[in-house]
Formats: C-alpha cells, sequence, structure tokens
C-alpha cells in the first residue's frame, strides 16, 4: 500500500463531493419553493436522495413535484464526468439504467408522469450535444422521424456523431445487435430523458447563481453561503440513509442543527388588499455557547412572492 495521499478525484470522491453539492441546489430550491429544474415545471415538492429502495433506477437524485409523492417526478443520475461515448462504460451504464427504468414503468414514462435525467459536468460539449439530441427526440414520434432530422445538410456533424455514440451505448446496455432496435430503443430513452449540465464550486456558475437566489430570499443578516454549507453538510448525512425531505422537515433540521429559524409566512395579512397579500420572513440565529449571539431583524416586504424567485 502506498503512503502517498490521493487526490479526491483520483478515489472518486470528488463525486460524491460533486452529487452533494448538486443536492445542496435542491435543497435551496425547496427552501425557496422554486421549480424542478430539469424536465418537469411544476413546483419542487420533496427531494429524495439515493432511491434505489423505491424503485428508480436512475436513483442518485429523485425530484418530485407538488403534490409529493404521487404527483410528477424525475429520477436523476448524478456524475461529475461522463463521456458520451459508445464505448465508455459509465454511459452504457446510464443507458442500461434508464432502460430498465422504461421497462419497468411504461405507464408512467408513457403519461409523463415519471422523467429520466442526466446531471453531468464535464465534458460541457458533449454533455450538450447529448442534451441537443434527447431535445431532437422529444419533437420527433420515433426513431425513424429522428433519423430524418439527423440528415447531412440538416443537422450538424456533431449532433449526428453523437446520435451514433448513443445508438452503439444503447446496444451495448440492451445487448442487442440489430441497430435498427437499438436505434428505437434509443429513441425511447431520449424521449424521456433530460439533461442538465451543471457548473459547480466555490466558482462554480450553477452553484453561485443559486447562493445569489437564496440570499435574495432571506433577510439581512444571515450569510447565504453559509446556509448553502449547511446544506451540503445535511445531504451527506441523508445521502446514505435514502433520505426524502420535504420543505418542513429541511427548515425544522436547519433549526435545530444550526439555529437557522425560517419562518415563510403565504398567508394574508389581515387587512391586506385580496390579491396583494403581505408576505412577511424573519430568520434567527442563535448561539447558546460562550460566543456572541446574532439575531436577524424580523422584515415584511410588499407583494413578494418567494416562489418566484
Amino acid at each position: 500500500m502506498s503512503d502517498r495521499p490521493s487526490s479526491p478525484k483520483a478515489t472518486g470522491g470528488a463525486g460524491t463531493i460533486f452529487e452533494y453539492q448538486l443536492a445542496a441546489i435542491m435543497f435551496s430550491r425547496l427552501l425557496r419553493g422554486a421549480h424542478v429544474p430539469i424536465g418537469i415545471q411544476l413546483p419542487l415538492d420533496r427531494v429524495g436522495l439515493q432511491q434505489q429502495v423505491t424503485g428508480h433506477d436512475l436513483d442518485d437524485i429523485v425530484a418530485y413535484s407538488s403534490p409529493a409523492p404521487n404527483g410528477p417526478r424525475i429520477q436523476m443520475q448524478v456524475k461529475q464526468k461522463i463521456n458520451i461515448r459508445g464505448k465508455d462504460p459509465d454511459f452504457v451504464k446510464v443507458m442500461a439504467a434508464a432502460l430498465r427504468a422504461i421497462r419497468g414503468h411504461q405507464n408512467s414514462i408513457a403519461d409523463g408522469t415519471l422523467r429520466l435525467g442526466l446531471v453531468a459536468g464535464e465534458p460541457a460539449g458533449e454533455v450538450k450535444e447529448l442534451r441537443e439530441v434527447a431535445e431532437m427526440a422529444r419533437a420527433t414520434p420515433d426513431h425513424l422521424a429522428l433519423r430524418a432530422l439527423l440528415e447531412e445538410n440538416v443537422t450538424s456533424s456533431k449532433i449526428r456523431g453523437r446520435h451514433g455514440h448513443i445508438v452503439t451505448a444503447v446496444a451495448a446496455a440492451a445487448s442487442t445487435h440489430d441497430l435498427d432496435e437499438a436505434a428505437a430503443l434509443a429513441h425511447q430513452v431520449l424521449s424521456a430523458l433530460h439533461v442538465w449540465q451543471v457548473d459547480l464550486g466555490p466558482d462554480g456558475r450553477d452553484s453561485r447563481a443559486e447562493i445569489d437566489q437564496l440570499a435574495a430570499a432571506i433577510p439581512e443578516g444571515l450569510r447565504a453561503t453559509d446556509v448553502f454549507a449547511h446544506l451540503c453538510q445535511l445531504a451527506q448525512e441523508y445521502g446514505p440513509r435514502a433520505g426524502q425531505i420535504d420543505a418542513n422537515s429541511l427548515q425544522r433540521a436547519l433549526r435545530s442543527r444550526f439555529g437557522i429559524q425560517f419562518d415563510l409566512n403565504d398567508e394574508p395579512v389581515a387587512g391586506s388588499a385580496s390579491g396583494n397579500a403581505e408576505k412577511t420572513s424573519s430568520i434567527s440565529i442563535t448561539n447558546n455557547g460562550s460566543g456572541p449571539t446574532w439575531v436577524a431583524e424580523s422584515q415584511s416586504f410588499q407583494n413578494i412572492d418567494f416562489r418566484s424567485l
């Protein structure tokens, strides 16, 4: 055994950290009453982590829309890096999981109750090309119509080549040598698959954007970066336990664990005009140890709907 330290990327730890950062973004959206970020245009109602135990094949994160658990949901696989190549083992595994999901939940896939998702960081170009092919598949009724869109002088060679890689990976996942059958299966997968290319980390585009949105949803006196760090910590604890978290349980955890109290009131204030309800928000942080105590002043905002942030 070598005594030399290994980097998280070399040992696979970076991928786990990446997954928890993505889960923290989902938790932040849950607190803000935001919408499911991909696949479903409904408010986020519950976030499940490591949900293979509940029958989800793309199990890293399951985003439930309102009303959970019976509303539309999307199951997502999260990868810090995945090469969208026909012979890439990780990509073949994702396609195999997607095929299992489609075969095991045909009715839910067919009526739109269940969607599939792939969230990946790198390589950005390949992930974006996969997203484009998936969107093209959703715009066509079958693989023959998609093939017509992929003709030369109609679609770029990069997109055609990426589709070829996808079909090859699906063929490997389905153990078929019939390319027409593989193309038909690939169309089924792509029609249900929603792709999110994310940039996470301290300087990451999506992390910083979510922290900014979180900062806009909380009053002065509380650092959004601190709240986001707490959400990452909670994700690390809930993930191995296949946790399912709604906004109320997340707020309770933040209060009991970190002394952060959320009080988001969407009810109309007495005397306010109909349709122009006043929103109130107050957050307090209490340190019961020997250190100082910070209390954020309660504030009232006119006509602010936190769900739109």
